[in-house]
C-alpha cells in the first residue's frame, strides 16, 4: 500500500483511528502470538481479529491468526497434562501429550472460523463479541486422528456423540463450562484430529496448547483448545454450551424476531464464503492496474468459482482462482481490475462445488451466526 493510500485508510476506513488495528500483547498468552496486526475487540478474555488485509494467502501467518477465548487463556503444564476419555468405553485412557506424539501424525489444512464472524455486519444488531470479518484463517493442522484415539478405548455398542472440554474455565462459578459434543462419524471421520501442531509449529498457547480438537469443515466452537477429557455417549449432553447456546434457527425467523430454543439445532458445517484481503473500505486508490484479491471456502465443499464486480454489482467476472482445490481450506482468488477515477462498490460472491452461492443478505438469527452474505468493499479510485 502507498502512503497516500495508506493515510487515506487511517483517516476514512471503518478500521481506521476507532478501530485500529494494532500490534498487542496479552500478559496471559504468548508474546509471540499477539505481536502481529490484529484488531482488540476484548481484553478479558482475549478476543483479538485479523485485519482484512491477512486474507490475500492460502495459509493464514500464524502471527496474523485470530484468537478467540470465551474464558481467560488456560495456561497448562504440558508434562502433566492428560486426556482423559471416559463414558461409554470397554477401555477408559489417560493419555499424555508424549503418548499422543507417539502415535500415527496426519496433517489436515482447513479453515477455522467462529461461528460469530460477521456478528457485528448483522441489521439489526445482535450482542456478543462483534467479530466483522476477521474471526478466521486457515492452517495446516497436524495430530492424530480422533478415530485413532477412540479405537483404543473402543467405543460400545450404542455410543453415538463424543463430548468434550478444555482446561479453560470461567471466572464466576455461576458460568457454566464450555462443553462441546459431535455426533460419533464426526468423531471418526479420518480428518477429524486432536491436533498438536499448527502450520508446522507445536500449538501456542492462544490456539491450544498442547492439544486442541480439530473438526475441518465445520464450526469453530467444536474445536475445543487445551482438551482435557472426552466422554463417549449414547445421546446428546444436556449443558449449556450445546443445549442451549451455540445453536442456530431450524426455521429462521424475519430480522429482530426471536426464536425459541426448541426451534434450533447445534451448528455444523461452515457455510460458502468469500472475502476480499487486498483493498480496505474507504480506502483510496490511484487509477490504474490493480489485483482485486481475496479468500474464499465452504465447509468441506471446496471453491468452484468467484466472480466480482466493480461496480456494485451490474456486470461480473469470473476471477482466477490460484493452487489446488481444496475441501477444507482457503482458496485464494484474483481478477485483474484497471481502475478508472471515481467511488466504486467492488463485491465478491462465491460458489461452492455443490453450487451454493454465497447470498445478497445473511440468514439474520438472534446470536448472529453463520455471515457470509456477499463481501462489500467501498473504494475511491482517484487520477
Amino acid at each position: 500500500m502507498s502512503e497516500m493510500d495508506r493515510r487515506s485508510f487511517l483517516r476514512t476506513s471503518a478500521v481506521g483511528l476507532a478501530a485500529a488495528a494494532v500490534y498487542v500483547e496479552v500478559p496471559t498468552l504468548a508474546r509471540a502470538e499477539v505481536s502481529g496486526p490484529l484488531i482488540p475487540l476484548s481484553r478479558r478474555p482475549p478476543n483479538y481479529e485479523s485485519v482484512r488485509s491477512t486474507f490475500t494467502t492460502r495459509i493464514t501467518p500464524l502471527e496474523r491468526f485470530y484468537l478467540r477465548h470465551h474464558f481467560d487463556a488456560a495456561t497448562v503444564d504440558a508434562k502433566a497434562w492428560r486426556l482423559e476419555v471416559k463414558g461409554l468405553v470397554e477401555k477408559p485412557l489417560s493419555l499424555s501429550l508424549a503418548d499422543l506424539e507417539a502415535m500415527p501424525q496426519t496433517t489436515v489444512e482447513a479453515v477455522l472460523q467462529c461461528a460469530g464472524n460477521g456478528r457485528g455486519l448483522m441489521d439489526p444488531r445482535v450482542p456478543g463479541v462483534q467479530w466483522r470479518f476477521g474471526a478466521m484463517g486457515n492452517a495446516r493442522w497436524t495430530g492424530v486422528r480422533l478415530a485413532d484415539v477412540l479405537a483404543r478405548a473402543q467405543p460400545k455398542e450404542g455410543a453415538a456423540f463424543v463430548k468434550y472440554h478444555g482446561a479453560e474455565r470461567p471466572t464466576l462459578t455461576t458460568t457454566p463450562p464450555f462443553i462441546r459434543a459431535i455426533p460419533m462419524a464426526k468423531a471418526l471421520h479420518p480428518d477429524t484430529l486432536v491436533a498438536l501442531k499448527m502450520n508446522e509449529r507445536p500449538l501456542a498457547p492462544g490456539h491450544g496448547a498442547p492439544a486442541r480438537i480439530a473438526v475441518p469443515g465445520w464450526v469453530a466452537d467444536d474445536w475445543v483448545k487445551y482438551p482435557v477429557e472426552l466422554e463417549v455417549r449414547a445421546d446428546e449432553p444436556p449443558d449449556f454450551y450445546y443445549a442451549v447456546a451455540y445453536r442456530f434457527p431450524t426455521t429462521p425467523g424475519p430480522p429482530g424476531a426471536a426464536i425459541p430454543t426448541e426451534q434450533t439445532r447445534p451448528m455444523t458445517a461452515l457455510p460458502v464464503k468469500s472475502l476480499i484481503g487486498s483493498l480496505e473500505p474507504g480506502q483510496a486508490l490511484r487509477a490504474g492496474k490493480h489485483d482485486v484479491v481475496g479468500v474464499a471456502f465452504s465447509g468441506d465443499r471446496g471453491i468452484a468459482r468467484v466472480d466480482v464486480s466493480v461496480d456494485g454489482g451490474a456486470t461480473w467476472r469470473e476471477a482466477a482462482l490460484e493452487g489446488p482445490s481444496t475441501p477444507y481450506g482457503f482458496r485464494v482468488f484474483r481478477l485483474p481490475w484497471k481502475a478508472e477515477p471515481g467511488k466504486h462498490v467492488v463485491l465478491a460472491r462465491a460458489t461452492d462445488g455443490a453450487g451454493a452461492v454465497q447470498p445478497e443478505t445473511p440468514v439474520w438469527n438472534p446470536a448472529g451466526y453463520l455471515y457470509n452474505a456477499i463481501d462489500r468493499v467501498d473504494v475511491e479510485v482517484r487520477s
